[in-house]
């Protein structure tokens, strides 16, 4: 069983694999270097995680809302598009083709520039991060329906999840759990079953 995000509260993280080999190339080729056609395959890994999820709740909600966390805008110019919005996109199609009633919603903003978390610790990353997310009032001022998932790529210390989290419930919102590609090793062990990480989120 998962251990949940240490702050702000209960929140479990679920992750496709471990970022390195393979899948680590996997994402780094399509996220920095233009290479689309991997957008299905990791789409589909995040649906598959997404599904697992859902499967483990008492109470299945009738619908899913996804909630992508925001790419920077100079990381949206590089790219020439926000990578994991369009990877969230296609896992809710690739689910609701399976009958899922699944959605994303791009609620989250960021309130500030921050640095890029390459190279920094991981207390330096939460330094970065807190306070950094906002929800867009408009758009949740026309309502949110059904469980929220906090998407990501990739979960390295967590900050990135925990702060959106804290940024969701200060508006109102409950996020069951975080929904990601793949996450650090040093973070989690080895998925179980392919999706299932055995540790939790915590700064540090």
């Amino acid at each position: 069983m998962p251990a949940p995000l240490r702050e702000p509260a209960a929140v479990t993280p679920f992750c496709g694999g471990a970022y390195e080999g393979a899948l680590r190339e996997l994402v780094i080729a399509y996220k920095d270097h233009a290479r689309y056609g991997l957008r299905r395959p990791l789409a589909r890994m995040l649906a598959d995680v997404i599904a697992h999820l859902a499967e483990q709740l008492p109470a299945r909600p009738e619908q899913l809302l996804l909630v992508p966390i925001p790419s920077a805008p100079a990381a949206v110019r590089r790219r020439g598009h926000d990578s994991l919005l369009s990877l969230a996109c296609l896992a809710a199609a690739l689910l609701r083709r399976r009958g899922q009633d699944v959605a994303v919603g791009a609620l989250l903003q960021q309130t500030r520039a921050v640095l890029d978390s390459a190279g920094l610790s991981a207390a330096e990353r939460w330094r970065n991060l807190e306070g950094a997310l906002k929800v867009r009032a408009a758009r949740v001022g026309a309502g949110v329906h059904g469980g929220v998932v906090v998407v990501d790529d990739v979960i390295t210390t967590g900050a990135s999840a925990a702060e959106a989290v804290r940024a969701l419930r200060r508006a109102g919102l409950t996020p069951f759990a975080v929904a990601a590609v793949a996450a650090t090793p040093r973070r989690f062990a080895t998925p179980v079953a392919g999706v299932l990480p055995r540790r939790g989120l915590s700064p540090g």
